[in-house]
């Protein structure tokens, strides 16, 4: 009496394990690069965190844009402007309008980018 597995036997196992193992590897590709985009934006929060202060102690120093140097050569950083109105009516003959000047910074690093406004102010002129 012959005991063990045919050639077929054999060869289907072989298969299932082969995409069983092909499905847990994409699987592991794909939760690997989740997990660096994510490492990625933290990463631009705390550099972001970094150049704001940065910016507050020493304004004059801070360039329109730039890269974080050593502490991290991928990542680079903008320092955008923007003019913001808004406009409420009182009643209907009057309306108010508040003028904002925002700063925001946004930091890129890789496939991550993420915007941090992190000063508003009232224009000159606006008081």
């Amino acid at each position: 009496m012959n005991r063990g597995f045919t050639l077929l036997e054999a060869m289907v196992a072989v298969g299932i394990f082969a995409i069983l193992g092909i499905v847990c590897l994409e699987n592991y590709l794909m939760n690997a690069s989740i997990a660096q985009k994510i490492i990625d934006q933290q990463t631009c929060f705390i550099l972001a965190g970094q150049k704001e202060f940065e910016y507050f102690r020493d304004p004059q120093n801070i360039t329109e844009s730039g890269d974080f140097g050593q502490t991290d050569p991928q990542a680079r950083y903008t320092i955008e402007t923007s003019e913001i109105a808004l406009s409420e009516t009182v009643t209907v003959d009057s309306e108010i309008t508040f003028n904002f000047i925002v700063k925001r910074l946004i930091v890129k690093k890789r496939g991550s980018e993420i915007s941090y406004p992190f000063l508003i102010t009232i224009p000159e002129s606006g008081l």
